[in-house]
């Protein structure tokens, strides 16, 4: 199915005296795309053409195949689309006589004499200081869990639900960081950067019986768990501060509200690990 689309694509950029080049990044750019993965396409216009092609960048798509949705992300920049086969695209147009690019992360489709421009892969030999990154994601963990007790007393259980999700995003990317790995933004998978063991640790803590006060209880305290038995070492290694005032600050107010509200078995996901 992307590959259809994409030979489509390839040939009306490639007849249209407006795109100066047409390429693809992302997953398709590097080579790394499955049946699953959207289609980040790039489109080089003259500077001067770009207002008209820009109004007429919907119907130029549909011609390829039919929309079902057609949102202008960042106004003239990126639009993302959806066809009736349920392709996900994202559209860039640029403007210019000129691009520069690096030859590893594109697949050019189609382009004209002289118009781009490549240049090599930016080399990452300095170790990255991920000190100021592992420390706004352990604050984010614990400002989120201390919401717990808020969404639980006021029975919010689908606000509840949907906590975990932010609680799960904090703490894999501590996990990630900490094992010296990093995803590009936008990439979305997750198991080709989380050690087996952890993603297995964090998939059983997910696992809830139902969304009521105690599954959400048990879930987030059993994640909390997996924090604590790999945040301080990951930050030590690091070179990073791991806030044990604020872990200590929330856990005891989260632990007395939930005594409270009669979840104190809850609290028992603490030891799980």
């Amino acid at each position: 199915m992307h590959q259809e689309y994409l030979n489509a694509l390839a040939d009306k950029a490639a007849s249209d005296a407006h795109i100066l080049a047409a390429w693809l990044e992302g997953s398709f750019g590097s080579g790394a795309a499955d049946r699953y993965s959207d289609i980040d396409i790039h489109l080089l216009v003259a500077e001067e053409n770009k207002d008209a092609f820009q109004q007429r960048l919907e119907s130029w798509l549909s011609d390829i195949e039919s929309l079902v949705l057609f949102k202008d992300t960042l106004p003239g920049q990126m639009v993302t689309c959806i066809t009736t086969a349920g392709l996900r695209l994202d559209v860039w147009v640029h403007s210019g006589d000129t691009i520069f690019l690096e030859r590893s992360s594109v697949h050019v489709l189609s382009a004209t004499e002289g118009c781009m421009q490549f240049k090599a892969a930016r080399k990452n030999d300095e170790p990255q200081d991920i000190a100021p990154v592992l420390k706004q994601h352990f604050n984010e963990f614990w400002r989120v869990l201390s919401i717990l007790p808020t969404v639980l007393g006021r029975q919010e259980h689908i606000a509840g639900f949907m906590g975990t999700t932010f609680v799960v995003m904090s703490l894999t990317e501590v996990l990630i960081r900490g094992n010296g790995k990093q995803r590009d933004r936008g990439v979305k998978n997750i198991n080709d950067f989380l050690p087996q063991v952890l993603r297995e640790e964090i998939e059983a803590a997910l696992t809830m019986q139902s969304v009521d006060k105690e599954s959400i209880a048990k879930t987030h305290l059993r994640l909390t768990a997996i924090m604590r038995r790999y945040g301080p070492d990951i930050a030590k290694q690091h070179g990073a501060t791991y806030p044990f005032a604020l872990e200590k600050a929330v856990l005891n107010y989260v632990s007395r509200e939930l005594q409270i509200l009669g979840l104190s078995d809850c609290l028992n996901e603490l030891d799980r690990l």
